[in-house]
């Protein structure tokens, strides 16, 4: 008798402020390309990498990902970070969750300009060495990706180009101008009825 494959889990952690369609178009490129039985959308609570807060508050980015979300049912959203007593390093998510779920095989989910810049993550040689690595290759970012010192140690995977970020929609936001179609409207939605990034 065959034993039981472990299931595979993806994560996808960001600072979702707010969540949009390049962060949805990277987990669906992910799924076409690994069998994946979920991938965990985790928003950050504490993000070590940037000196001044997010604009939404946490409790609003979770929602905003769960709504973002909640069609597909191969996505969750975790708001596990909350929970940790360290900053909210890649590292310490991972270590958390293989603690937690050990019969799961878990894959980080990267766009190619996070992986461009891994070396200057936290500890960034045990993480490679804890998870396996799966970034999402966009147009243009083939030659900056081929300097990486990582690019040989992570499975790439194809997705389609997409510019939409989140800085842009918030300064979008403050200027007045349109959002829509750059994210799920019911984020756009919850966006206006919260009067955030105003």
């Amino acid at each position: 008798m065959i034993p039981n494959k472990n299931p595979i889990r993806g994560i996808m952690g960001g600072i979702f402020d707010p969540i949009h369609y390049g962060h949805l178009i990277l987990a669906e490129s992910a799924l076409a390309a690994a069998d994946f039985e979920k991938i965990l959308f985790i928003p950050a609570f504490n993000p070590p990498h940037r000196s001044d807060k997010p604009s939404a508050s946490f409790e609003d980015r979770c929602l905003m990902t769960k709504l973002a979300i909640e069609s597909n049912d191969k996505f969750e959203v975790s708001d596990l970070e909350k929970d940790l007593k360290s900053p909210g390093y890649t590292l310490a998510i991972v270590d958390f969750l293989r603690l937690k779920f050990p019969n799961v095989e878990w894959r980080l989910i990267l766009g190619a300009d996070n992986i461009a810049q891994f070396d200057k993550w936290h500890k960034p040689e045990e993480l490679i060495d804890r998870v396996r690595i799966m970034v999402g290759m966009r147009p243009g970012y083939e030659n900056e990706f081929s300097h990486s010192q990582w690019a040989n140690q992570v499975q790439i995977f194809d997705m389609p180009l997409i510019s939409t970020s989140s800085s842009g929609i918030r300064l979008s936001i403050r200027e007045n101008r349109s959002i829509r179609y750059l994210l799920p409207e019911d984020v756009r939605q919850f966006i206006l009825s919260r009067g955030l990034y105003r």
